[in-house]
């Protein structure tokens, strides 16, 4: 589908050099090549909003270079949250039969997170989101079907709205992003594959840190869900056919029936509603006993009163950075190489059996992880 009803240029005139940034274009052809291994004769989507337009222009190009062939959607800032207030929310999280066909004749998906005023997003009630995000499960079990290879790019989160309501500087949140992005996969695959083998065969882990943290956990035998930045072959066959990038991090369900001791964070836990700092928990029966945070603890109480009773108070999944280019995203704790993350509630999505609508973390740096006696990671680097 040609993208412009405009004549091309004489055959004689010179190439118009590209208005791209370099790092948006250096991006998007990491991305496309590295990532979702397009090949030329490829159908290419990008999903886009107002504030990723530019990133989306640079991957449409990209991929003309590759002999692929994209089509842009775009969804309109204003137009969505008109509709939002207007229209029916039912209606909304429903897809039209042309872009489920448009799914279906796709072999490369790229997603650009939006909408950019994310704190209004989270501010929805609950039942209206949930009716926004209907179509959810049904557009991953089709993608799965169609063996699409998909990328969500955590670059649409980085938004001035996102900025202020964590407290970050926007100019080095969204630079560290691009580099993130831009990380050594050859190098995160290769020490993913050995985490996830590790914590699959593993039976107990063991947590330790000088700031006092010491927390035995037990896992499941459960395959982990790793995040590298790379959609292979055998990703696609896993069912795990949709990847985050920047990518990052090895996660796996814990034995929720099983945990003690503490756990004290030394990283930001950028949570929904804003920053917490100093996070510790106490953990018996696998269960939270007692939580105390320096700042920001509110950010973590509110969501978790709200939250149905059952399940919100369970180890979810431990997780181990692989991302040597990040530090400081929002959002990103779990992707900073080295870094261990723990969770309470929701771990169906990396095999568990909590489903409670309730997710939460602490981030720990320079730990030590042992898994059966053996290190895995020493003083926050992986062995």
């Amino acid at each position: 589908m040609q993208a412009s009803v405009l004549p091309p240029p004489p055959a004689s005139a010179p190439p118009a050099p590209s208005s791209l940034p370099a790092s948006e274009a250096a991006v998007a052809r990491k991305v496309l090549k590295e990532t979702l291994r397009v090949k030329k004769g490829e159908n290419v989507v990008i999903e886009t909003w107002n504030h990723t337009l530019d990133l989306a222009r640079a991957f449409v190009l990209e991929a003309r270079k590759l002999g692929a062939h994209p089509v842009l959607l775009f969804e309109d800032e204003r137009t969505y949250w008109d509709s939002v207030d207007s229209a029916d929310p039912r209606e909304l999280g429903k897809v039209g039969s042309h872009e489920w066909a448009l799914l279906s004749k796709a072999q490369a998906y790229v997603f650009l997170w939006g909408p950019e005023d994310r704190p209004r997003f989270r501010r929805l009630d609950p039942k209206v989101m949930e009716k926004l995000h209907a179509y959810n499960d049904e557009w991953y079990a089709r993608a799965k079907r169609a063996r699409l290879r998909g990328a969500r790019m955590e670059i649409g989160r980085v938004t001035e709205a996102n900025a202020q309501q964590f407290n970050v500087p926007l100019a080095a949140w969204r630079q560290e992003v691009l580099e993130a992005t831009m990380a050594d996969t050859a190098t995160m695959v290769r020490e993913g594959k050995h985490l996830a083998q590790v914590l699959q065969r593993g039976k107990r882990v063991t947590i330790d840190h000088p700031n006092g943290t010491h927390l035995e956990l037990q896992l499941r035998g459960k395959r982990p869900v790793v995040e590298d930045g790379v959609v292979g072959a055998e990703d696609v066959a896993a069912g795990q056919n949709m990847t985050s990038v920047p990518g990052g991090y090895v996660a796996v369900a814990l034995d929720e029936r099983y945990g003690e001791g503490t756990f004290r964070s030394n990283r930001t836990s950028f949570l929904s509603g804003g920053r917490a700092e100093g996070g510790e928990w106490t953990i018996s029966g696998g269960r939270l006993t007692a939580s105390t945070y320096r700042s920001g603890g509110e950010f973590f109480s509110a969501p978790f009163e709200k939250a149905p009773k059952k399940g919100r108070d369970q180890l979810g999944m431990l997780s181990i950075g692989l991302n040597p280019r990040i530090s400081s995203s929002p959002q990103m704790e779990d992707q900073e190489r080295g870094v261990v993350l723990v969770t309470l509630g929701r771990n169906d999505n990396v095999g568990g059996s909590n489903k409670v609508p309730f997710l939460t973390w602490l981030a720990l740096g320079g730990a030590n992880v042992s898994v059966d006696g053996k290190p895995l990671v020493a003083g926050g680097n992986i062995v």
